[in-house]
């Protein structure tokens, strides 16, 4: 008896393909997302995209320039930055990963340091991992700059420098700078770090507030889409298909019913993020109501669609869960994309999860007006209007066929 029912349990599991892929495509699936994520953290494929911007022009600057568009764990970006504040104003509007100026010269002596490496709040490790990058190249590639840098310490602490030592020293540093001894260890002070802030609360609770919501959305609205299946096989369509809208009533009545439910669902997440965690909502409203409205768009309309082209709720419910699951997890909704690879990062603009959390960031964070949302917002948009028509389409085709 055990193996009659062991094996009836194995030809459902077979013959399902929806729980055969929850059960075996799935997890190996998650486990490669992650394993990209994590692995890239601690190796070479985190490539941080770099806004540079160099306003000295020494050989020097010039020289560690040519090695930070060598190096392959960093990107340097396309756009030619002319000032500390575009370079500040790319890294806030997330356009680039880290900020870096050179802002001095890397052989003379002042009070600050001259680079400086611009981070943003949301992004924080970004602002030590590109400075250890730099110090670790400037020793690499100009051994002669680090030391120059650490000599007034080292006099300082030596009590001053007889003038044959003097002498030596710069015979030493001359060598180094023709390349005759780069293998000296050369530790050196010459990055700083700025961290900028947004606009209230904390970015990680702003950021997650986003991420989260637009997760729960589609996965709301999957649950609620897949009535379209029990109705249609109940026959409700069926009888109000006779009508003159056809089945075109029932699928609009529940995108706007999703919509709606997902405002609210959203309104509840931001009003505790504000309530507890100071999240600024108030403050932008107008933003956030527009980005909360076309993200409960989307996954309506998204849902829909699924729901309309699967045959049972069973179905649905499993595909769903597989698609929201991926979508989550490469959107940025369970990790911050900028940890991913830059493959990974690519393949997430395919989302509404990455778009709906860039747009929440801009509104939220980076206090961005409505225009300069707009290219978060008509991804969106476009996801809306697609999902509804295929759902509408499809809802047309199935009862043609029932």
């Amino acid at each position: 008896m055990t193996g009659a029912i062991l094996k009836v349990m194995v030809l459902g599991l077979v013959r399902d393909r929806g729980a055969f892929a929850m059960a075996f495509l799935l997890p190996p699936l998650i486990f490669v997302i992650f394993a990209a994520i994590f692995s890239g953290t601690s190796g070479d494929e985190m490539r941080l995209k770099v806004a540079l911007f160099n306003a000295v022009g020494s050989q020097q600057s010039q020289t560690l320039e040519e090695a930070l568009r060598e190096e392959p764990t960093l990107r340097l970006h396309e756009t030619a930055f002319e000032s500390e504040a575009a370079v500040r104003a790319a890294v806030l509007s997330g356009d680039a990963d880290v900020g870096l100026v050179v802002r001095g010269d890397l052989l003379g002596e002042s009070d600050e340091a001259p680079i400086l490496v611009v981070a943003d709040a949301g992004r924080s490790m970004t602002g030590p991992i590109l400075a250890g990058q730099v110090q670790r190249l400037i020793a690499r590639n100009l051994p002669a700059v680090a030391m120059q840098r650490s000599l007034p310490a080292v006099e300082e602490l030596a009590g001053g420098l007889s003038a044959e030592q003097r002498a030596r020293l710069d015979a030493g540093l001359s060598a180094m700078e023709e390349g005759e001894d780069k293998d000296r260890d050369a530790g050196t002070s010459l990055v700083s770090i700025e961290t900028l802030t947004g606009r209230s609360g904390g970015v990680t609770v702003s950021y997650y507030a986003g991420a989260v919501a637009i997760m729960f959305l589609l996965f709301s609205a999957m649950q609620g889409a897949a009535t379209l299946i029990e109705e249609r096989s109940s026959g409700i369509i069926d009888r109000v298909a006779v009508g003159p809208a056809g089945t075109d009533v029932i699928v609009l009545a529940k995108f706007l019913f999703l919509s709606i439910q997902g405002i609210l669902q959203v309104s509840l997440i931001f009003l505790v993020a504000w309530l507890a965690y100071g999240v600024n909502v108030p403050g932008s409203f107008v933003p956030w109501a527009f980005t909360t409205v076309l993200a409960a768009a989307a996954a309506a309309g998204l849902a829909l669609a699924m729901a309309s082209a699967c045959v049972s709720r069973q179905q649905a419910n499993t595909i769903s869960s597989f698609l929201v699951l991926v979508a989550s997890a490469v959107g940025g909704s369970m990790v911050p994309r900028f940890m991913m690879p830059p493959w990974l990062q690519d393949l997430g603009w395919f989302t509404p999860n990455a778009w709906a959390i860039e747009a929440y960031q801009g509104a939220l964070w980076r206090g961005a007006p409505l225009t300069a949302l707009l290219p978060s917002f008509w991804p969106l948009a476009v996801a809306a209007l697609l999902g509804l028509a295929a759902a509408l389409a499809l809802s047309r085709y199935r009862l043609k066929i029932g």
